[in-house]
């Protein structure tokens, strides 16, 4: 080293020092001082602002995310196409159990149970993978789970959960067996109306059609729930107070939306209609700012705090909202799916008025 590179490194070392950061007097670490520059450690962002980083050690780059979920476009959703990128999804290795004829058993704390939903997850990834590659296997996984909803139809339409359900504990929201839910609903519908679609057998889109009753029934014995008195929402949980769930309401809009394009029946489609006019309503309200709410139970409880949702959650809001969204084009749900959409890039709601 000479004498001109020992001097910069002198100049260097004298000009960076450690320094003690306190963020949100709550969290500390060391810091850099250089210049008069500072430098903050990832791990106390990480800590303060619930941050997530990515570090790619072959082009030297550190990225900061508010989050790492990102959403999948959603253009142009088909009723009989690959259902909200399902072929993405493994319900395999979810928390779940596979009886004797491949169907999925959810495995709770309380016991194990076929849950709707769940088992609709499970067709409809296989559908969506079927249409993908064609693969022999997939169909026949996907009609097996057709299968198992005609088989398990009841006398009301519906697929019942057969067990109590506490939903919020801390809200005691409890939900007592058996009860319908308009995820569950919803989703059978979105199997059903493709397995007709696939075998043109309309025996499958003739069961669908007979969970309508439930669409029309006030919880608990139905899913139907008025917001304002006069605004119908359809429950993912019969809840009271009413929750709101917003991913299982809007879950329930698409599955009614696949039987009316699968049937033309023009009920599935009046039902789909007041739904979306619900939807137009009840949207801003689940909107944080920076993030989505996953219920209204802040509104409907003493509660006083919103139910956040988690981020993957926000994600599944956004996949929902678009798909919705590609069906209606309408700019008032457009303007909010981009909002929504920009909150995972870390733009909050203030600073998108700001543009």
């Amino acid at each position: 080293m000479n004498t001109n590179e020992i001097e910069v490194s002198r100049l260097e070392s004298d000009q960076m020092k450690n320094i003690t950061v306190v963020l949100h007097d709550r969290f500390t670490g060391v810091g850099k001082k250089v210049g008069n520059e500072l430098y903050v450690p990832v791990s106390l962002i990480e800590q303060g602002y619930d941050a997530e980083k990515v570090w790619n050690a072959d082009s030297n780059q550190l990225n900061i995310h508010v989050t790492k979920a990102r959403a999948t476009k959603i253009k142009d959703y088909q009723s009989q196409g690959n259902y909200l990128h399902f072929d993405k999804n493994r319900v395999e290795n979810w928390n779940v159990e596979f009886d004797d004829s491949d169907i999925p058993k959810t495995v709770y704390s309380f016991g194990k149970y076929y849950n709707p939903a769940t088992i609709a997850q499970y067709g409809l990834e296989h559908y969506s993978l079927y249409l993908n590659n064609k693969d022999e296997q997939s169909k026949r996984k996907f009609l097996i789970v057709a299968d198992w909803f005609l088989k398990n139809q009841d006398r009301q339409g519906g697929w019942p959960y057969p067990f109590d359900f506490a939903y919020f504990p801390g809200r005691n929201l409890n939900v007592k067996a058996p009860w319908y839910s308009s995820i569950g609903l919803g989703m059978a519908m979105s199997v059903l109306s493709r397995a007709a679609f696939l075998t043109k057998d309309r025996t499958f889109s003739n069961a669908a059609l007979r969970a309508k009753f439930l669409f029309k029934t006030p919880v608990p014995r139905g899913v139907v729930a008025k917001f304002e008195g006069k605004y119908l929402f359809y429950e993912e949980c019969p809840t009271n107070p009413p929750s709101y769930i917003l991913n299982g309401f809007m879950y329930s809009l698409i599955g009614l939306y696949d039987l009316y394009k699968a049937t033309g029946n023009q009920e599935c489609k009046r039902l789909y209609d007041q739904g979306i006019v619900t939807l137009k309503r009840m949207l801003p309200l689940y909107d944080l700012g920076n993030r989505t709410a996953y219920d209204l139970t802040h509104y409907t409880t003493d509660a006083g705090y919103p139910n956040v949702a988690k981020w993957g959650y926000h994600v599944t809001h956004i996949h929902l909202l678009a798909a919705l969204q590609s069906i209606e084009k309408n700019p008032k749900m457009g303007k909010i799916l981009l909002r929504w959409e920009n909150y995972l890039k870390g733009i909050t709601a203030e600073k998108s008025q700001q543009k």
